[in-house]
């Protein structure tokens, strides 16, 4: 057999041994966040003014500002009078993905009950990488590829062959399967593909795993670590 007739015959038994869990549903078009969340991603919340209107809006923690700073980005002039340290009394902290010309933006608006102020906006994975790398968060930080409405998750090791059926997975794709469909439950959508070819020869499971979710989702802490947990246990 030729190589290429050996290639295209391993492609084959990869691509049908693919295993392919889907949750079809909606997404939350957006979701609350808190102060700490914030702080978190690395940004102050402060109140002033922005083009000489009152209003809130954030900054990098690493600048350092403080009241009576003054400054002009984007074209815009900021003015700081005060740095807070929690949400204001009787607002929510709402954040959305809003994809513009193919790049996914983390919006960020308070809503107070009188309609939403915008707060900021910046790319979203940008600050995904930011943040899990900060969080500690390597696991799922080294599986992300790509970030839209959804974000992408790949993971693998090894080289692929024949993938077991979904009867003769080993308990530890098994256990992720269960949490991690779980987890798709509670954010509304989810897509997963898992091919695993077996050990290798120092007896560690070789794999493809694809994993598709909610972008907004990995903005929340809880739900994060427990991806990266998830990821961290196929080792």
């Amino acid at each position: 057999m030729g190589k290429r007739a050996r290639a295209f015959e391993v492609k084959y038994a990869s691509v049908l041994g693919t295993l392919v869990y889907e949750l079809e549903g909606e997404i939350h078009e957006s979701l609350r966040f808190t102060y700490r969340d914030l702080k978190r991603w690395g940004y102050d919340l402060v109140k002033g003014t922005r083009d000489g209107r009152p209003a809130h809006f954030l900054v990098e923690e690493e600048e350092r500002h403080k009241a009576g700073d003054a400054y002009e980005e984007a074209g815009e002039s900021f003015a700081i009078d005060q740095v807070l340290d929690a949400l204001p009394e009787e607002s929510r902290l709402l954040g959305r993905i809003e994809m513009i010309d193919g790049t996914a933006w983390l919006a960020l608006a308070l809503d107070g009950g009188e309609g939403e102020q915008e707060l900021w906006r910046v790319p979203a994975a940008e600050l995904l990488l930011y943040y899990l790398s900060r969080e500690g968060l390597h696991e799922l930080l080294a599986a992300l590829d790509n970030v839209g409405t959804r974000t992408g998750l790949i993971r693998s090791r090894g080289q692929i062959g024949k993938a077991l059926p979904h009867h003769a997975l080993p308990r530890s794709f098994v256990n992720f399967l269960r949490e991690a469909r779980k987890l798709g439950r509670e954010i509304g959508d989810s897509r997963i593909t898992l091919a695993c070819f077996g050990e290798n020869k120092e007896g560690r499971q070789r794999y493809k795993l694809g994993w598709t979710l909610s972008t907004l989702a990995l903005f929340d802490r809880n739900r994060a670590e427990k991806i990266d947990r998830l990821l961290g246990a196929l080792g």
